[in-house]
């Protein structure tokens, strides 16, 4: 029997799939393969190499001024940041150069524009596969490879569930981070600390007007950056209830991340915790799972 385990997206909520890894291997569950749409591709790979430690370090010390250095703001013609960062920060921690020398079976899921079709990579490139797989649309580069235009595999697979199920696992888990959505009429004046800092950036780098928040009373404050995030999340959301109707994953575990945006880096040690805490709760319902299974 083997047993794998699927990583949604979600941005900085995918920090959360840290505490669910960490939690989930205290209690003696490991797992045999691994698939990762997304930032789940990423923390997905650090996971296989051994490695999750280190990260988790990592991202507990980001903070908002890290912001620049984490996105790499570009001239906004394919995309407001390069994402650069991720395969720098992949190199440093992994060390690996191919998927297939990750060890254990690992996919990585993103979406070829050109095809309007998903794309999953179980060998070659291990960092360019995870850039791709990050490359939300309009907020990041897509990564070009060939006559591929590769962006965020959350576009057509926000939780890779079949990618797990090519690689040939028994049993799956699902690691869903947008199941949850805060509401969209917000207070201005607590607008999240990214869409000011987006804000600072525009004087710097791009017109003003494309991420100004509406400010007027009784309106909604949303920038452009609020409205691609939310409505991504919706259609990953619903893509997601699509997926799980068809192929419904052995069990889902869902961290309650509503209050959490896409850029909250700032927010590692929380949302880690987060993820924990779920887990946890978890580790009875899989531990059960896994018994019968074994058993038939």
């Amino acid at each position: 029997m083997k047993t794998g385990i699927a990583l949604g997206g979600g941005g900085a909520k995918g920090f959360a799939h840290i505490g669910v890894l960490e939690a989930l291997g205290h209690a003696g569950i490991e797992f045999d393969m691994v698939a990762g749409t997304s930032i789940g591709a990423l923390v997905g790979a650090v996971y296989v190499a051994g490695k999750l430690p280190e990260l988790e370090r990592i991202s507990r010390r980001y903070g908002m001024k890290d912001l620049p250095f984490l996105l790499g703001p570009t001239w906004p013609r394919k995309g407001l940041f390069s994402g650069n960062y991720i395969e720098r920060l992949l190199d440093d921690i992994v060390h690996v150069e191919n998927i297939e020398d990750l060890g254990k079976p690992f996919a990585v899921v993103a979406v070829d524009l050109n095809k309007a079709e998903v794309v999953t990579f179980t060998s070659g490139n291990l960092c360019q596969a995870i850039h791709a797989s990050m490359s939300i649309p309009g907020l990041f580069k897509p990564v070009v490879d060939g006559g591929r235009v590769l962006v965020d595999g959350g576009v057509l697979e926000p939780v890779p569930v079949s990618a797990l199920r090519g690689l040939g696992a028994d049993v799956v888990v699902a690691v869903d981070l947008l199941s949850n959505l805060s509401p969209v009429i917000g207070d201005a004046k607590a607008r999240p600390a990214f869409v000011d800092y987006i804000r600072s950036l525009a004087g710097k780098f791009y017109m003003e007007g494309l991420t100004a928040a509406n400010d007027r009373e009784g309106e909604t404050a949303m920038s452009l950056v609020d409205i691609i995030q939310r409505s991504s999340i919706v259609a990953q959301r619903k893509l997601t209830e699509y997926h799980f109707r068809d192929d419904q994953p052995d069990l889902v575990i869902d961290p309650p991340l509503s209050d959490i945006k896409v850029f909250d880096f700032h927010r590692g040690g929380s949302i880690i915790e987060t993820g924990r805490q779920t887990a946890e709760k978890a580790v009875p319902r899989l531990r059960d799972l896994l018994t019968k299974s074994r058993s038939r």
